[in-house]
């Protein structure tokens, strides 16, 4: 009679948990397939980032990395768990997706689609996994082309660091808006200079490193906080050496050419000596991959109905957001555009030098008015209703549409808009012949003004989750200044105080 021991049962069953770790992996990457196929306006816009702009080509070794990270740990569990965390985390990231295309917001819609991978995890390969790889699964947020918007925060902050330096040196410098002006030369610190490359490069690698080698997390929260305030002063550094060289060296040194690959090479010294500092502090010593199956666990039941959970959830999605969301809609622009009223200011040819860049608004319009004592321009762009890439609030829609003004700064005031006091942003442009212009932008909706961005962006959600997409549009006024740009707000103001009400305006044109 044949005796089977312990030892026996374990090596017959990791056969049985390898299968099933192979089926669950594949019905995980059909189900990333799918989700891809439902969710394909935001695939679509996240694959085509990572392969047209340089900021964001690592999303690519994303996903990879994430595994990566996951076998270096050697945590594979598979146990029956809880199926509930990951079907609340499907079902809340396909809302938040359903509530970034209702406001247009590429960056919401991106966020609820990598939550959706992350909540197939938990469904798919349980809780414990769930639990066990949360830092991983958080890493995939990383695939999300994020950050554009604080591009200007960026360069404010670069050039801030570079003057603050120079003039601790004794540098004769001074600083309006991106533009650093010294006795050599002139200095413009521009998006590709803003420093948001090396600082996503940071955060991904101290991540890595962080999982790697740090047990709390505490110190996770705290090693990422330190590698972003890193990656800021190093670009300031960068920008300062650079501007200095420059100075010292009378310009008689070519180093526009280099300064690429020498930021680069400075900012691997500094990604090294973060990654040494923080060896130091490291919880335990890598020891490289461990056994895949860590312990002898029960291999869950119901895969087949998961699957068809995941698949609801994400079908669901898809269908409300093609019949409600995004529902086709036949209305017509008006023919033209009437001019706003405006009594006791004349009304002249729109500026020849300016003019907003409106590029996919269904129609437009431009003029200049004036009195004896000022001037505003004004660019007005008309939507029928909120469509992809037909967008009230989007990146394309500028302040300015050539090579002639470059924006150099933003403030913010009180300003009188249509029978209502609000604060507003005001975006400083400056040109040739030391020209400067400042200008203020506002959004209407269904009737309603709004100042700020997000506010009407908000109104739209609310609106278009329920159905409603009404028609509506943005102003651009704007007026000149020498030095000082509350003398445009004045000019503004004095405009905005006179002109006729919004919805009078609307009414006229709703009958043409």
């Amino acid at each position: 009679m044949s005796v089977t021991t312990i030892e026996d049962q374990a090596e017959a069953e990791v056969p049985d948990l390898a299968n099933e770790w192979l089926s669950r992996v594949l019905v995980y990457g059909g189900l990333i397939i799918a989700c891809a196929f439902a969710l394909r306006p935001t695939a679509i816009e996240i694959i085509a980032k990572w392969a047209m702009s340089s900021t964001y080509m690592h999303g690519f070794a994303v996903a990879p990395l994430a595994v990566m990270m996951i076998r270096a740990k050697g945590q594979f569990p598979l146990t029956n768990g809880s199926l509930l965390p990951g079907i609340s985390i499907t079902i809340c990231a396909a809302a938040v997706w359903l509530l970034g295309q209702a406001s247009s917001v590429a960056l919401i819609s991106q966020l609820g689609f990598v939550g959706v991978l992350i909540g197939f995890a938990g469904v798919i390969f349980g809780s414990d996994a769930l639990r066990a790889w949360a830092f991983p699964l958080g890493f995939l947020f990383f695939m999300v082309p994020f950050g554009e918007t604080l591009i200007p925060a960026l360069q404010f902050t670069t050039a801030e660091i570079v003057v603050t330096l120079l003039t601790v040196f004794g540098g004769d410098v001074s600083l309006d808006g991106y533009l650093i002006t010294t006795p050599v030369a002139t200095f413009e610190v521009a998006r590709a200079c803003s420093g948001l490359n090396f600082l996503i490069a940071s955060m991904m690698i101290a991540a890595i490193f962080s999982y790697l080698h740090f047990k709390s997390w505490r110190k996770h929260a705290i090693f990422l906080i330190v590698a972003a305030i890193t990656a800021l002063l190093a670009n300031g550094l960068r920008a300062f050496f650079i501007v200095a060289f420059t100075m010292v060296t009378n310009d008689r040194w070519e180093i526009a050419d280099d300064h690429l690959f020498i930021g680069w090479l400075f900012y691997a010294l500094v990604v090294f000596g973060l990654l040494f500092v923080g060896s130091k502090f490291s919880d335990t010593d890598f020891q490289g991959p461990q056994p895949i199956f860590m312990n002898g666990n029960t291999v869950p039941s119901g895969l087949t109905n998961h699957t068809v959970i995941a698949l609801g959830i994400i079908a669901f999605a898809s269908i409300y957001n093609w019949t409600v969301i995004e529902r086709p809609i036949d209305r017509t622009a008006p023919t033209s555009l009437t001019l706003m009223n405006v009594p006791g200011w004349r009304i002249l040819p729109p500026p020849e030098n300016w003019r907003a860049s409106l590029p996919n608004a269904d129609r437009t319009l431009a003029a200049t008015y004036a009195t004896e004592e000022a001037t505003v321009y004004l660019s007005v762009g008309y939507y029928t209703h909120e469509r992809r890439d037909v967008e009230i609030v989007q990146s394309d829609n500028l302040s300015w549409n050539d090579g002639y003004w470059r924006k150099t700064g933003m403030t913010r005031d009180v300003v009188y808009l249509f029978g209502q006091s609000s604060y507003a942003n005001i975006t400083l442009l400056s040109g040739p012949e030391r020209r400067h212009l400042a200008v203020v932008k506002a959004y209407w909706l269904d009737g309603e003004l709004y100042v700020d961005p997000w506010r009407i962006k908000f109104a739209q959600m609310k609106a278009r989750i329920l159905g409603r997409n009404a028609s509506g549009g943005l102003l651009m006024i704007a007026a000149a200044y020498h030095v000082d740009p509350a003398d445009a707000l004045q000019s503004i103001r004095n405009f905005t105080v006179d002109v006729e009400p919004l919805e009078t305006w609307l009414e006229r044109n709703r009958d043409l």
